[in-house]
């Protein structure tokens, strides 16, 4: 994500945050600012729930990306230790496990998980 992108993204789940404590509290409420919108206070409550999912939803794609932009730069970083063990007939996997232990990651779900990820990134460079 760019500067700008990350930016208005922020603005965006502050607004969606604030909207959505605002429903919170006024939820059913019959003289809520959201009558002018819609008249029914029936709706209240999935509009409450569809506007959470989605916060949640963009929380869990900004912390993708910013997981999987981490592992990117290392890997654009080593470029030159990758394409040697290359050369030395290392495979995806030993190269992801070389760099992991390199980075003191030894066990657990945060080493298989970034193991994957190391790996399907060293699979698209040639």
């Amino acid at each position: 994500m760019s500067s700008k992108s990350k930016k208005l993204f922020f603005i965006i789940v502050v607004i969606l945050s604030i909207i959505i404590v605002f429903l919170i509290f006024n939820t059913g409420n019959p003289n809520s600012i959201l009558r002018y919108i819609i008249k029914d206070p029936s709706y209240d409550f999935i509009i409450l729930f569809a506007l959470a999912v989605l916060l949640s939803l963009m929380s869990f794609y900004y912390a993708h990306t910013n997981e999987t932009g981490g592992y990117e730069k290392i890997v654009q970083a080593n470029l030159k230790n990758i394409r040697r063990l290359r050369k030395n007939r290392k495979t995806n996997k030993e190269i992801a496990e070389t760099i992991l232990n390199a980075m003191n990651m030894r066990r657990g779900y945060r080493y298989h998980y970034a193991l994957r990820r190391l790996i399907i990134l060293l699979g698209r460079i040639e």
